[in-house]
């Protein structure tokens, strides 16, 4: 996998689910969503650029977005996607059947036990990772390590049934529950995260090991920040030229709270930054981590995908307001 830059792109604010620890309100995720582009629009306003990008669709619920598929085939005929998704629409099929995993650097399958249980989703959930896993795609389940979570993590990890898979813990950030995470995990509460994380480590080492690039969101390590999140204000970072991030309008922003525009995508007026600069904002710190190491910051990164399925069985910023920098800040 050849790219040379790397965009958060927020593809939409709706989603299905309404977890109690999501940073947008509900009312926000209930939005209409609105196209501003068809499929090929905006993967030839991409390649105007003259840019390989890797773009990691987020959301809201990105397999919700109309003509995902064909946004997805279009994207990846010249650039590489990865992807966040609850694994509940009916999209993922056509997904499997009709995307090339070589173009897909990673898909995060959030579990969500309570909205499982709710919405009656776990089978869904599980058919189509099954459906993604055995089409060659990579990908791993992560669940937000909430206390109920952590009380009954072999409960959660054994919701996960296709084999070689298991829940990754991501840290709990923000305020849940009148407390603020990570400081208010209790001792037992930290020593059972660390305990979900060794399990993950091991279950998808393999995995890991084939790969020279992390995956974009990557929490295999977050029992590091138990004790709290780095900061990264001041230090020599690549956001703005080797990372963006995409409003769903196509305005492209440096990252986190940094409001200068870099142009939009769609209008065709993004240019990147000449080069590195000293962070002057807040992000989320998989981002952060990893536009300020030397390792992916040059002008362009390649990193070979494995060359086999990776479990091969044995085995809005102005518009959503403080909801908006409370995800910005994750």
């Amino acid at each position: 996998m050849h790219y040379d830059i790397e965009a958060d792109w927020q593809l939409l604010n709706t989603c299905n689910y309404r977890c109690d620890y999501c940073f947008f309100p509900g009312e926000v995720l209930g939005e209409k969503t609105v196209r501003y582009g068809t499929p090929d629009e905006w993967a030839d306003a991409f390649s105007a650029t003259g840019l390989t990008f890797l773009l990691h669709l987020t959301g809201g619920e990105p397999s919700a977005y109309p003509d995902f598929v064909d946004l997805c085939a279009a994207l990846t005929r010249h650039h590489f996607i990865s992807l966040n998704s609850n694994l509940t629409q009916a999209s993922l099929g056509d997904f499997a059947r009709r995307i090339n995993p070589a173009r897909v650097s990673v898909i995060n399958a959030g579990l969500h036990p309570d909205e499982r249980t709710r919405r009656r989703g776990l089978e869904i959930f599980n058919r189509n990772l099954a459906l993604l896993h055995e089409a060659g795609f990579s990908i791993f389940v992560s669940v937000v390590a909430t206390p109920q979570v952590l009380e009954a993590a072999d409960e959660v990890a054994r919701q996960v049934t296709v084999p070689g898979l298991v829940p990754v813990p991501k840290l709990l950030r923000g305020s849940y529950r009148g407390r603020q995470y990570p400081d208010a995990y209790d001792a037992v509460e930290r020593e059972a995260f660390r305990a979900m994380s060794r399990r993950a480590r091991s279950a998808y080492g393999d995995w890991r090991a084939a790969r020279s690039e992390p995956p974009t969101i990557d929490p295999f390590a977050d029992d590091d920040f138990l004790a709290g999140t780095p900061t990264f204000r001041g230090k020599t970072c690549a956001a703005g030229s080797r990372f963006v991030r995409i409003e769903p309008r196509g305005d492209v922003f440096r990252c986190g709270l940094d409001t200068t525009l870099q142009g939009n995508i769609l209008a065709r007026t993004f240019a990147p930054l000449a080069g590195l600069s000293p962070c002057n904002s807040e992000y989320c710190f998989y981002f952060c981590r990893k536009y300020t190491d030397l390792k992916y910051t040059g002008p362009t990164f390649t990193t070979p995908l494995p060359t086999v399925p990776s479990f091969v069985p044995p085995h809005l910023l102005k518009r959503v307001g403080s909801a908006l920098q409370r995800v910005l800040r994750r």
